[in-house]
């Protein structure tokens, strides 16, 4: 797959869920910053409120893929979603991770995203939390290099 493909994907995604409070972060996120160079899925968080018909839109595009359930992550709710040619998608709602006998969840805030070449983008910011609470000590550690870099340069 091309970027060109990713990106032409990613806009398509965008623009069929554009009614709805959502945005696209995981590693397209990471490669839309450059610090991914092949996303392996494309995840998608919306709210609790959306999700259901977020699913319905997304149910008419791509196949719902079976989805184990996972010991540690108890999302409100999570569907996968695969079509030919395609990165497979995630969509999440109510993320929460069960940590040391407690349930830790994430609040998404949809007017934190922004839209960027048709693309409703997560803000960097929201996914270093969602990778620290994931457990994903190498997407923090890139996340945190970026983010600091960012701020280093706009001091300049």
């Amino acid at each position: 797959m091309t970027n060109v493909d990713l990106t032409t994907q990613l806009q398509k995604i965008s623009g069929l869920l554009q009614p709805y409070q959502f945005g696209i972060g995981g590693s397209c996120l990471l490669w839309r910053l450059g610090l991914e160079t092949e996303p392996k899925d494309i995840d998608i968080v919306c709210t609790e409120q959306d999700f259901k018909a977020i699913f319905q839109v997304l149910s008419a595009e791509f196949q719902q893929q079976y989805s184990p359930a996972h010991p540690q992550y108890v999302s409100a709710h999570f569907a996968r979603f695969s079509r030919a040619g395609w990165p497979d998608i995630e969509l999440m709602a109510g993320i929460a991770v069960k940590r040391n006998n407690a349930i830790v969840s994430w609040t998404f805030k949809s007017q934190r995203c922004h839209w960027q070449d048709n693309i409703c983008w997560m803000p960097p910011a929201d996914w270093l939390q969602l990778y620290q609470l994931f457990d994903r000590p190498q997407r923090v550690a890139q996340l945190r290099r970026y983010l600091v870099r960012l701020r280093l340069n706009s001091l300049s």
